[in-house]
């Protein structure tokens, strides 16, 4: 949604970034705040005892008054939204003052919100092919994922070995492990598995909340690998640029991010997402031929040790993978969405 807004105001638009109390956003006030924030008090519909739900409708006209309270008397000349909960209010105001409504879906199973919208909207942006089935098909665009500036340049621009010296690395194979903003219980346990067994060089992206009990692990152990360990890492673009292979959750931006840098991966999707999206994100990847999917009911940490030693030892398996993930990568997402959206005005 960032990259997006970024993109229409270099376009010459005026842009109004509205979100949640409760997400990332709000949290993260510095990012949005060039565009012209509202957080809303957004309540969730989706697995909601009776009383919650029966009082949506109140929380939405809320939410509704809001909205227009921001906008005042100039209201938006179109409106793009990109799933969750938090997309439903303004979808709505959008449709009632009768304005373009565009529904952006990044996974490849949309939730609940943006299945709701998709009925009203002029049309629905797709990240991946299997997303379609799930619109009227008329309406259905597939352009990709908006992928972040910063991430772009550092492929373009940044040399492998000025990231090795930045971060006192060796110039050697290296694996990364991303275990997300909020830490991952599953892929911290593998790599601090793989830290133990393998004669490599290790990125670990553990999530602040894991970090100082993995620190202290690290230092008691007998490690074979050499590891930096990073609660998250703020220019994901460096981290990339120096990773020969990587073992991630399967979520759509990460997933991008990665066959945007031709990086082969294991994914393991995170099983607790809405309608196992995170499973069929990594299957497009896998399909393609750059990456493995192993799902945490059947996690070996013995399978994965032998994946990781192929990639290792075998140069010519590392290009095959990597141009086939460079490969999946669908370019030029915002252009494709600003051409469609132009065509309405």
């Amino acid at each position: 949604a960032l990259t997006f807004a970024e993109f229409l105001k270099k376009q010459g638009f005026k842009v109004s970034f509205i979100g949640a109390k409760r997400g990332i956003e709000y949290r993260n006030r510095e990012l949005v705040k060039a565009f012209n924030p509202l957080f809303l008090e957004i309540k969730k519909f989706k697995n909601q005892n009776l009383v919650t739900k029966l009082i949506y409708p109140f929380h939405l006209l809320r939410n509704l008054s809001d909205i227009k309270r921001h906008f005042g008397g100039h209201l938006p000349d179109l409106s793009v939204t990109f799933g969750g909960y938090t997309s439903v209010p303004l979808g709505v105001f959008t449709r009632l003052n009768k304005r373009p409504l565009f529904v952006h879906e990044q996974n490849s199973i949309p939730g609940l919100g943006n299945r709701f919208l998709s009925k009203t909207a002029e049309v629905v942006f797709v990240s991946f092919p299997y997303s379609e089935k799930f619109f009227k098909k008329t309406k259905v665009v597939l352009t990709g994922l908006p992928i972040r500036p910063e991430v772009k340049e550092a492929k373009e621009k940044l040399k492998r070995e000025e990231v090795l010296r930045k971060l006192n690395l060796e110039d050697r194979f290296t694996l990364t492990v991303l275990g997300g903003s909020q830490g991952a219980k599953t892929l911290n346990r593998i790599a601090f598995h793989l830290a133990q067994t393998l004669d490599i060089q290790i990125i670990h992206i553990c999530g602040q909340r894991s970090y100082k009990e993995l620190k202290e692990e690290y230092k008691k152990a007998k490690l074979r690998a050499k590891v930096k360990l990073f609660p998250f890492y703020l220019n994901m673009g460096e981290i990339y640029k120096i990773t020969d292979f990587a073992i991630s959750r399967a979520g759509a931006s990460t997933s991008f991010e990665l066959s945007f840098f031709g990086i082969p991966t294991l994914f393991i999707p995170y099983p607790y997402a809405v309608y196992n999206h995170q499973y069929h994100n990594a299957l497009y990847f896998v399909e393609k031929g750059g990456a493995y999917l192993m799902e945490e009911n059947e996690l070996d940490l013995t399978k994965i040790e032998l994946i990781v030693k192929e990639f290792l030892l075998s140069e010519a398996m590392r290009k095959v993978f990597s141009q086939n993930m460079e490969a999946s990568f669908i370019p030029n997402a915002e252009m494709k969405m600003w051409k469609t959206i132009k065509g309405f005005f």
